[in-house]
């Protein structure tokens, strides 16, 4: 887990994309940052939930939202993780090598009414963090449609797609999108691109 990975550690629905993505900026959808309750937003189906430990995730997550419109919610782990860069480091890696699960304070109070998840996080020691684990566990994601992103520091999604996969095997996942942790304040175009090539 490198040092950079704390980010820590009718017309078809993309034709609409393209054409509503200044609008979209225009008129905002705004999150409340760093709420693990829904805000509600306004594209019908969709869910932004995403787990941000430097606050990366979450501007890569608020862009996303601003664009696809929906609800956002904060993924976040009852006990946080520690403040110190080295101590959070050594608590990931802890948590991967027992297979921890731990509690999270996120409450959705209907999943069932979302065709879409983009799922954000991290990558810590290669995937996510086992907070996000947690979460996939903890809400079925089966029959959805999943849109991964993730910041890192040169290790890319890792396996973390292969891990959604195997925790939501009814699931659809789309191509995921990674950001370097440093390059998240310019990324804007990295994200429009990449709603653009997906279809969801």
């Amino acid at each position: 887990m490198k040092r950079d990975d704390t980010t820590l550690p009718a017309p078809t629905r993309r034709h609409f994309l393209r054409l509503g993505i200044c609008s979209a900026l225009a008129l905002g959808a705004m999150p409340l940052a760093g709420s693990p309750v829904l805000a509600a937003g306004k594209g019908e189906g969709v869910l932004v939930a995403y787990f941000s430990y430097s606050g990366n995730t979450r501007t890569i997550a608020e862009m996303i939202h601003q664009r696809v419109g929906g609800d956002i919610v904060e993924i976040k782990a009852v006990k946080p993780y520690p403040a110190d860069y080295d101590a959070c480091v050594e608590q990931a890696k802890q948590e991967l090598s027992a297979n921890a699960y731990p509690q999270i304070s996120t409450v959705i109070p209907d999943m069932g009414k979302y065709r879409t998840v983009f799922l954000g996080y991290p990558c810590w020691w290669g995937t996510m963090p086992r907070a996000v684990f947690t979460f996939l566990k903890t809400y079925s994601l089966n029959g959805k449609t999943v849109a991964p992103f993730c910041t890192h520091g040169g290790s890319g999604m890792g396996s973390s797609e292969a891990d959604i996969r195997r925790l939501c095997p009814g699931a659809r996942l789309l191509e995921g999108l990674p950001v370097r942790g440093r390059s998240v304040k310019s990324a804007g175009k990295t994200v429009d691109a990449w709603l653009q090539s997906i279809v969801f």
